[in-house]
């Protein structure tokens, strides 16, 4: 290692001492490699939000508490207060009693991909939660089915997993 990797230099001897010792971590030091070597920050353009009136919602998905990636180690979101449930979808009160959504009923969810591929996913809970109006969140990898393969952002090149806009109704299911 210490022909290889840089900051291994003399390691074997330098583990040696009770804590060990400490590698470089560029992230950790004051130096900044920008032209002014100060951090310099820039704003990137936020994406349209639809309108109220058009029904449409913009899904974030995310993690529960015990979720490490796609590893989830129980059915309970203790940052959210949901216990033993891998499908609810979070929204505003006001959405829920405009779509005529009880707390805790069955609602359908459908999305639209970029490539005009209609995605659904059926039978999940709506449960009232703190978010701003026109927003809904729900946890991943369950909900992953709405993005499709064209749906990404072209600033990032990544999945829009915080962009997903989404039609929520009373389920047929009941």
């Amino acid at each position: 290692m210490a022909k290889a990797l840089p900051g291994f230099e003399d390691f074997n001897r330098r583990v040696r001492p009770p804590f060990g010792s400490r590698l470089k971590q560029p992230a950790r030091e004051p130096v900044l490699l920008t032209p002014s070597g100060r951090a310099e920050f820039s704003a990137a353009e936020p994406p349209d939000v639809p309108s109220a009136d058009d029904g449409v919602l913009v899904l974030q998905t995310m993690r529960s508490h015990d979720q490490w990636n796609t590893a989830i180690y129980s059915d309970d979101d203790r940052y959210r207060g949901v216990k033993n449930l891998r499908t609810p979808i979070l929204m505003n009160a006001e959405d829920t009693r405009a779509r005529g959504i009880g707390e805790s009923a069955l609602v359908d969810i459908e999305s639209t991909s970029e490539d005009g591929t209609r995605r659904r996913l059926r039978g999940y809970r709506a449960l009232r939660y703190d978010l701003p109006r026109g927003s809904a969140a729900g946890y991943m990898p369950e909900m992953n089915v709405l993005i499709g393969a064209a749906d990404y952002s072209a600033q990032s090149d990544q999945p829009l997993m915080k962009n997903v806009r989404v039609r929520v109704v009373p389920s047929a299911q009941g």
